[in-house]
């Protein structure tokens, strides 16, 4: 202890050294171990796959009624325009498909940084620097204040950007499934539109099997209902990927650039 500082700065100056050489250790050990990176990766790849599945989902509806759309069906001497009671839905389900291609690319974006991150190169780096500001911790040099805040600064970003992806993966997965998913259950709801979709492609192949007036008039209401629930289990697709892909992910990373910018506080 140099002979002009008391006991009691010293003592605290040694506490936080330790804090942070304790976290630092904690830290490597969660990147090289891959603690937090394989079940993050599940989640994202399952969730690229899900929406892939999903998007697939809502074009082929989209196809089925782009077929049938202007379609005018009945007996001899009536017809009914099918095409015009599915036309409001086919128009949602086409900006549905915008939405769905923005949420693949967000996972693809996740997925890129993920491996980005999770290299092997990227955690020798990260060592690296946390090695260097440790040391720095107890070896000091004249005039060394700006580099080691900038040292400081730089690892704070490096373990930013190595934990980030895999811990929002992880947050936003169980968000989803606590809070999210008992009233917008994406698999339900994917369900619920192939289902539609093949209830219309059906109507499509037998429009032309009965003769009957009050068949016909029968089933365009009976679709004008389907339009309906698929317009309403859309919206709700559109709800949770929106949530799950955009919003929670802003979110996130806005909270976690807050706590970074606080200990950028506390390192000066």
């Amino acid at each position: 202890m140099p002979a002009s500082e008391t006991p009691a700065p010293f003592l605290r100056r040694r506490r936080n050294q330790l804090l942070i050489v304790t976290l630092s250790l904690l830290m490597l050990l969660l990147s090289f171990t891959g603690t937090f990176d394989r079940p993050g990766r599940a989640i994202v790849d399952s969730s690229f796959q899900q929406a892939l599945v999903v998007f697939g989902t809502a074009k082929s509806l989209n196809a089925v009624i782009s077929v049938i759309q202007g379609t005018e069906v009945g007996p001899p001497g009536v017809t009914l325009a099918v095409g015009e009671v599915l036309d409001p839905v086919n128009d949602l389900i086409e900006r549905f498909s915008w939405i769905m291609l923005a949420s693949i690319t967000s996972l693809g974006i996740q997925t890129i940084f993920m491996n980005i991150v999770t290299d092997p190169l990227f955690n020798y780096l990260l060592l690296a620097l946390v090695l260097a500001y440790n040391l720095w911790l107890f070896v000091r040099f004249e005039r060394d204040e700006k580099p080691r805040t900038l040292l400081f600064k730089i690892t704070v970003i490096m373990v930013f950007l190595r934990f980030s992806v895999p811990l929002m993966a992880l947050t936003n997965d169980l968000v989803y499934a606590h809070f999210v998913q008992p009233e917008y259950n994406i698999v339900e709801l994917d369900r619920g539109v192939t289902a539609i979709s093949d209830d219309i492609e059906g109507f499509k192949k037998s429009s032309h099997s009965l003769f009957s007036t009050s068949y016909y008039t029968e089933q365009v209401e009976h679709y004008k209902a389907e339009a309906n629930a698929a317009g309403d289990q859309i919206v709700r697709l559109i709800i949770a990927f929106v949530f799950q892909t955009v919003v929670f992910p802003l979110l996130f990373l806005f909270l976690l650039y807050k706590f970074v910018l606080r200990l950028f506080d506390i390192g000066r």
